[in-house]
């Protein structure tokens, strides 16, 4: 499929909560979350941007810096809460991500909303979107956000060759979790989960 016919399967495809399974630890999926603790979570957007790469369409990721955190260290998408000033989930995802990797929200195309995703550890419910532009522009990097970026070719991701397995610190000590195997980069958690939703739109 070329770019467009991508972008609109991304756009078009209804998504299915088996989307989750491939990437959400087990313990996770033994907890049910109540509707009521869901409602009083905090709220966050976070942005997946797909970009003309050397590669195809790319997946842009980032790196946290080290910190005291739940997630800190952690591989993710640009994002963060969401600010009283915030119009919509939408421009929460496109401020935070101009804020921390630079990316123009003007450049951006959204291409869709992802369903929700609640995230035990930090009680957050996470509201993705997944976003376009056809050059990744010169990125300028928060260095309290972010550590580095780097990117995936859609096409690697898609062929199920990067899945693994990795034994990750958590809050509740060392687990081993289903990840994306990249090089020396260990994706798991949300992001991965996030990651196997759109992988799972193009299947």
């Amino acid at each position: 499929m070329n770019t467009d016919q991508l972008l609109s399967k991304l756009a078009h495809t209804n998504e299915d909560p088996s989307f989750n399974n491939p990437m959400m630890p087990w313990f996770r999926k033994m907890v049910h979350t109540s509707q009521k603790t869901k409602d009083q979570a905090k709220k966050a957007a976070v942005l997946a941007h797909l970009f003309e790469g050397s590669g195809g369409l790319e997946l842009l990721f980032m790196k946290r810096p080290p910190y005291d955190g739940t997630h800190g260290g952690q591989i993710s998408f640009p994002g963060g809460k969401k600010e009283p000033s915030d119009t919509s989930y939408e421009q929460t995802a496109l401020r935070e991500t101009a804020e921390e990797v630079g990316i123009p929200e003007p450049s951006v195309r959204v291409i869709r909303k992802l369903d929700p995703l609640y995230i035990p550890p930090s009680n957050f419910i996470v509201h993705p979107y997944i976003g376009y532009s056809e050059e990744l522009p010169e990125l300028v990097l928060d260095p309290n956000e972010v550590a580095y970026t780097f990117s995936i070719p859609l096409a690697v991701l898609t062929s199920g060759k990067l899945i693994g397995k990795a034994t990750v610190p958590t809050k509740y000590g060392k687990v081993k979790v289903p990840a994306y195997l990249w090089g020396e980069e260990v994706i798991w958690g949300a992001t991965a989960i996030i990651t196997a939703r759109i992988v799972g739109l193009l299947s």
